[in-house]
């Protein structure tokens, strides 16, 4: 289905279902990993798309969460024991996430997905240059794409405030791709924000080549990082965070502005969250 602003990206009519907790583990300090099976749902999902998840059936917290997801297996991937499963990483900041930490294996819960648009690859990707960038949990979010694009090489930046805030460096080892890690407090890798690492890197992106470039992180980190890249010869994609009341467009709370003369108001849900970084108005 074509999106708003003329890429073509998998879509399919996404699902209500049930799905089952098979995991849920905490790797670090707030992060924890929740894992799903939902066959009909991760067969489908495309990376950048993303679930409407119902925590709890007391209907608090009321609304869904939204939450991208970071590995799919399915039902014909060779690994048997996750076949028809999805996993989503999510940190604990509030009332809804801490009850998500007491979910136990066996637990039914209430999926909707797959939702949104998500990331559009190269037309040409046998040759192209992939740059991920990813700030907090927001690395999560383009992990699946690097998944899928494994025979390529990868230069990959992760950031966050501190050490326990870097995530998925050993997934990313695992692929073809060279790594980069930054934290604010200096406590892992270079000192500074995942944007500045990058910056920090830039001599090794030359003028000659086109860049690929998908990332996912805070408001403030993308702004930044958007203005570091109008005049340089990267075509990028940004998967957009932000607060859902429904998830598939119904409600209109998740409004972005963006360059579209006819359409300059739109939502995260449904056009996105995947956007390319032209067409978001970062004023």
């Amino acid at each position: 289905m074509p999106s708003s602003s003329g890429r073509t990206s998998k879509r399919f009519m996404p699902f209500q279902i049930d799905g089952t907790v098979v995991q849920n583990r905490q790797i670090k300090s707030v992060y924890f990993i929740l894992g799903i099976h939902c066959p009909p749902i991760a067969n489908l999902i495309q990376p950048g798309q993303f679930i409407m998840l119902k925590i709890s059936e007391d209907h608090s917290p009321l609304l869904r969460r939204p939450f991208s997801v970071y590995k799919t297996y399915p039902e014909n991937h060779p690994a048997k024991e996750k076949r028809g499963c999805l996993f989503i990483c999510y940190k604990e900041v509030g009332k809804g996430t801490h009850k998500m930490t007491t979910l136990q294996k066996g637990k039914i819960l209430n999926l909707i997905g797959p939702l949104g648009n998500g990331f559009t690859p190269p037309p040409l990707p046998s040759s192209a240059n992939i740059i991920l960038i990813g700030g907090g949990v927001g690395i999560v979010s383009v992990y699946p794409f690097a998944e899928a694009f494994n025979h390529l090489k990868l230069f990959v930046f992760i950031g966050g405030k501190t050490k326990k805030d870097i995530l998925c460096v050993e997934d990313f080892k695992k692929l073809n791709s060279k790594i980069f890690v930054s934290t604010e407090n200096g406590s892992l890798g270079f000192r500074g924000t995942v944007v500045d690492l990058f910056l920090s890197q830039r001599k090794i992106f030359t003028e000659d080549k086109k860049y690929y470039l998908y990332a996912c992180g805070p408001m403030p980190m993308l702004k930044a990082l958007a203005g570091k890249i109008k005049s340089r010869n990267f075509i990028a994609q940004a998967s957009l965070e932000a607060r859902m009341g429904c998830g598939f467009g119904a409600c209109w709370g998740c409004v972005i502005k963006t360059n579209h003369s006819q359409t300059p108001y739109q939502r995260v849900c449904k056009e996105g969250p995947v956007f390319s970084f032209k067409d978001i108005c970062w004023d």
